[in-house]
């Protein structure tokens, strides 16, 4: 009989570390869009970056929670509302305290909350004995949405790598994208009894799981749907599809098929889209803030078509490639970013007794472009069914 030996895992914790600007910032109260002030997003994004060891034993080079605390108060001075304090008011709007040089606001390790407000910005950084190293960002998405995160960590990796000031320069100009809020209750555009059903919805066991789709079989599904639309109408030349078109329009129906819902259901689609270069003048390339909003779609699941028309009783897609999220950053160390041109991973959320259908219609599509199904990626999209 095997012999199963545990090996001890030794942690140890540091005291939380308090980080300020590296020089002289405004004291004043920021407040923010009514896209910032959404309720939705009053929540903290964590995300964590990992690093191999840069194979130096010079301790001013070798050690990654020195180089991101300088690197964090020179970046402040630039993002100096992120050393602030946030809090919504009793008039329902946020804002955020800015205390200048003097309040060390910037957290590094752990996230507090107080009567004043809490720290939009948090950091963690896990050593390993091997050398390597994560860091953990937290970030309030109410302050920052996906481009603006990007850009954030963005000019703190340039500035931990020497650079005397961050290639973007950032942009408050909440203002910009001030309008009124309705107050009325969210109303459905279709009456609930006639949303397409599913046997297992609602559902209280919910499952997330991540599939790998290779850039081979994103592009033979394009074609197979080309094909398919051209044999029943007249396409323009040039025609195709985006990959979130075809993807999406393939997951929805690999979780309609998972869900069995009824074919003459309404179905709802939600889309992510981004307003930056939308508006009329565009926001400043240095707008960190929330820039975007919901698109909607309404469709029974015998009107889907091929081209975008999709939905679920109600699917929500959120396209992560072009954020900057995923791209290398350079600390000076390189990172653990298993990555392949062209690949796309698909994280979704489904309930549990559903997850083996689902699984096997991702299988077909992997199968459809070939073998090569363990690639690794460099690309993600969120797919969120809910009731």
């Amino acid at each position: 009989m095997a012999n199963h030996h545990k090996t001890p895992i030794m942690l140890q914790k540091n005291d939380i570390v308090l980080v300020k600007p590296a020089k002289p910032t405004p004291s004043h109260a920021l407040s923010f869009s009514t896209i910032d002030n959404s309720s939705n997003f009053e929540v903290i994004c964590k995300t964590i970056y990992v690093y191999q060891s840069n194979g130096t034993s010079n301790p001013s080079i070798s050690d990654p929670t020195t180089v991101l605390k300088k690197a964090l108060s020179r970046v402040l001075v630039y993002y100096y509302p992120l050393a602030g304090k946030l809090k919504r008011l009793n008039n329902g709007k946020l804002q955020i305290t800015c205390n200048g040089v003097d309040g060390q606001t910037a957290k590094l390790f752990a996230l507090e909350s107080s009567t004043i407000g809490y720290h939009p910005l948090v950091f963690q950084v896990t050593k390993f004995s091997c050398g390597g190293f994560t860091i953990g960002m937290g970030l309030s998405h109410s302050v920052c949405d996906g481009f603006g995160a990007a850009q954030f960590f963005q000019a703190l990796a340039e500035l931990a790598s020497g650079s005397v000031e961050p290639s973007v320069k950032p942009v408050w100009e909440r203002e910009r994208l001030l309008g009124k809020a309705s107050l009325d209750p969210l109303k459905l555009p279709v009456d609930k009894a006639s949303l397409a059903a599913s046997p297992y919805l609602p559902a209280n066991n919910v499952q997330h799981e991540f599939f790998n789709v290779d850039g081979d079989s994103i592009k033979r599904l394009k074609l197979s749907l080309l094909k398919e639309l051209s044999e029943s109408e007249a396409l323009s030349e040039g025609f195709s599809f985006t990959t979130v078109e075809a993807l999406g329009a393939y997951v929805w129906r690999a979780k309609f098929r998972a869900l069995e819902q009824n074919p003459n259901g309404k179905t709802f689609f939600h889309m992510a889209m981004g307003i930056r270069n939308l508006i009329n003048p565009p926001l400043p390339s240095g707008f960190y803030g929330n820039a975007f909003v919901s698109s909607q779609l309404v469709l029974t699941v015998q009107q889907q078509k091929v081209k975008f028309e999709l939905g679920g009783e109600v699917m929500i897609l959120t396209d992560w490639r072009w954020l900057g999220l995923l791209e290398e950053v350079d600390f000076g160390w390189k990172r653990l970013d298993s990555s392949m041109e062209g690949g796309v991973r698909v994280r979704v959320s489904l309930p549990g007794e559903v997850v083996p259908r689902f699984k096997e219609e991702m299988e077909a599509l992997k199968k459809l472009g070939g073998e090569n199904g363990d690639g690794l990626w460099n690309h993600r999209i969120e797919i969120v069914i809910r009731e």
